[in-house]
């Protein structure tokens, strides 16, 4: 009998999540660098995030993103991550801090540019090496839960 094989859509996006960044901070995979304690996440914020972590949470967040829906790219990202302000306004997220990250989740093989794509050239695709780990701790995250 075979073990038991989950995809990343097949457990809750916030368990998976979670469950990523712990991967990516434990391994070591994402370089956080000087400016990532001071900036903001996007123009609706005031100050930049009270959680240590936060950057590896966003790009579990985006490599989840691209894993479910591929084809996104940097302007779709941002507007993804971005918020509302008090006028019912649409404020676009940082996108420095998504173009540094996926740029960080390419150099460790999970993303890669799609340049094949006649639409949307340039956009980010999940890579078979990425797809393998994201299941591995999607499969992770759902035995877990089934414990």
């Amino acid at each position: 009998m075979s073990a038991p094989f989950y995809t990343v859509k097949d457990v809750p996006a916030q368990d998976f999540i979670h469950a990523y960044a712990e991967y990516l901070k434990k391994n070591n995979k994402i370089k956080i660098p000087e400016w990532g304690s001071i900036v903001k996440t996007g123009l609706g914020k005031e100050i930049s995030p009270i959680d240590q972590d936060w950057m590896y949470v966003r790009a579990a967040a985006l490599a989840r993103k691209i894993y479910v829906r591929g084809h996104w790219g940097v302007g779709n990202l941002t507007h993804m991550f971005g918020s509302v302000n008090d006028n019912g306004k649409h404020e676009s997220g940082s996108g420095k801090v998504i173009r540094y990250l996926l740029q960080q989740l390419e150099t460790i093989k999970v993303l890669k540019k799609d340049n094949k794509s006649l639409l949307k050239k340039g956009s980010r695709i999940v890579t078979k090496e990425g797809q393998q780990d994201l299941n591995r701790i999607a499969t992770q995250v759902a035995l877990a839960a089934r414990k």
